[in-house]
């Protein structure tokens, strides 16, 4: 068996330190399509933006 590791980004949002940390939902497959999708919300939202990176290992 074949063990494959997958690793998923989200963009995290939140209006102050105090409040939780929102996602959108979206999942990236790749660390570049993340970092452009939190670039671009970065330029629309005063909000605090971050990158959470989620690995799994999937057997095959």
């Amino acid at each position: 068996m074949k063990v494959v590791d997958i690793e998923v980004y989200i963009v995290g949002y939140r209006k102050t330190d105090n409040d939780e940390w929102e996602t959108s939902g979206k999942t990236y497959g790749n660390l570049i399509d993340a970092q452009a999708a939190m670039n671009e919300l970065s330029k629309e939202t005063k909000q605090q933006l971050k990158l959470f990176k989620f690995g799994r290992a999937v057997p095959l």
